[in-house]
Order: structure tokens, then C-alpha cells, then sequence
């Protein structure tokens, strides 16, 4: 069994180049994933005009593989730049992990 986890973490394209800028900071991390996602919440009212004509709001999504040992050290970091913007975050356990060629 893998003692690695997956941080996913949901936050304000706002903020995205200072989380990227923490990331490749970090030594144990090899690195990691982002993507852009769109966000839907029943929550409205902090959504502006354009977002709430569309329906969701623009986020990014980044995808971090780490060493369970570390999920305190990366939560750490990760909460230094969000300080001011909230970002959603969750992990879940890898079991398993390798390349396929």
C-alpha cells in the first residue's frame, strides 16, 4: 500500500500563480496538476453579474500527490496563501500508483 495522498484543492484564479509559486517551493513534492474548472453552488449572492447570468464561477483545480508525513507541512503552506482568499480542499488515500507504458 502507497503512504501517499492526493490534496485536491479547489481555489480563486486570483490567487493561482502564488499557490504555484508555494508548490514548487516545497522539496518533498515532485510535483503536482492544475486545471481550470467551473464551479455551480446554490450560494449565489458572492457571485458577480457575469457568474450569476452563467450559472457557475471559474476556479482552478490543483491536483498534489504527497507523502502522508507531509500533509501537515503542505496544509501549512497551502493556508499562508489562502489566507485571504478561501480555498476548498480535500485528500483522499492513494492505494496505488505507478506508469503504464
Amino acid at each position: 500500500m502507497s503512504t501517499e495522498q492526493l490534496l485536491v484543492l479547489i481555489a480563486q484564479n486570483d490567487i493561482k500563480d502564488d499557490i504555484v509559486d508555494t508548490l514548487i517551493e516545497l522539496e518533498f513534492l515532485s510535483g503536482f496538476s492544475l486545471g481550470n474548472i467551473c464551479g455551480f453552488s446554490r450560494e449565489h449572492s458572492h457571485f458577480n453579474i457575469k457568474e450569476q447570468v452563467e450559472g457557475y464561477r471559474e476556479f482552478c483545480k490543483f491536483e498534489i500527490m504527497h507523502p502522508a508525513s507531509q500533509q501537515s507541512a503542505l496544509l501549512e503552506a497551502l493556508a499562508k496563501v489562502c489566507k485571504h482568499n478561501p480555498c476548498r480542499y480535500w485528500i483522499m488515500p492513494i492505494y496505488q500508483n505507478g506508469t503504464l507504458s
